[in-house]
């Protein structure tokens, strides 16, 4: 009975611990330099007693800006733009931060409210190891620009040939239109003068006629 809970007990130690080992890369990393420092990484304690105060929260450092807002240091990419910079959603770009894979730090900006910058070497190391090629990322930003303009261009050139064969039927419309009437006054100008014409014979005759001398 014993054996078969040491067993237990060590295999659960054992998963513990490679769950441990399983951090991100930039965690690691940033760990690693910290022992190289002579730093102590900080553990936190996960067995509190409920009597035990907890620890006051750590309030966030944020920076004063300096140079009208071009950045401390390496730290000069603007948050907004790193999505764009690595085709990636905004969601993943939060993880990275979140999980120190970009290394960032906040900035108070002129209005007082803080913005975060990332870290441009942080930026640049994780694209090598995510083999992110920044240049094929314009290259495909630019592609498809030029697939939206000229798709653009096409429905413009499509709702002009559209609005000449309207405009050319509207025209020849009135055009048919004018010709009608045309046809109708000579009409009524035809029927007038017949009705002039008969009604000047019967006039002739009702009128006596004059007697030759």
């Amino acid at each position: 009975m014993n054996e078969a809970e040491n067993r237990n007990t060590s295999s659960e130690k054992q998963d513990t611990d490679i769950k441990e080992e399983i951090v991100p890369i930039g965690i690691a990393r940033i760990r690693e330099e910290w022992k190289q420092a002579g730093l102590m990484e900080i553990v936190p304690d996960q067995a509190k007693s409920p009597d035990q105060e907890s620890a006051p929260e750590i309030e966030p450092v944020i920076f004063p800006e300096v140079d009208g807002g071009a950045g401390i240091g390496d730290y000069t990419v603007d948050y907004e733009s790193v999505a764009d910079r690595l085709g990636l959603s905004q969601e993943a770009v939060e993880r990275l931060v979140g999980s120190g894979e970009l290394d960032s730090i906040l900035v108070r900006g002129s209005d007082g409210q803080p913005r975060r910058l990332v870290s441009e070497s942080s930026l640049a190391r994780f694209q090598e190891d995510a083999a992110i090629d920044p240049e094929a990322i314009k290259r495909a930003a630019k592609a498809f620009a030029d697939k939206s303009i000229a798709a653009a261009l096409d429905e413009l050139r499509a709702e002009i040939e559209e609005l000449k064969t309207t405009q050319g039927k509207i025209l020849q419309q009135m055009k048919d239109i004018l010709l009608l009437e045309v046809r109708n006054l000579k009409e009524q100008d035809r029927d007038l003068a017949s009705f002039v014409y008969e009604l000047a014979e019967e006039i002739r005759q009702f009128l006596p006629k004059k007697k030759r001398r």
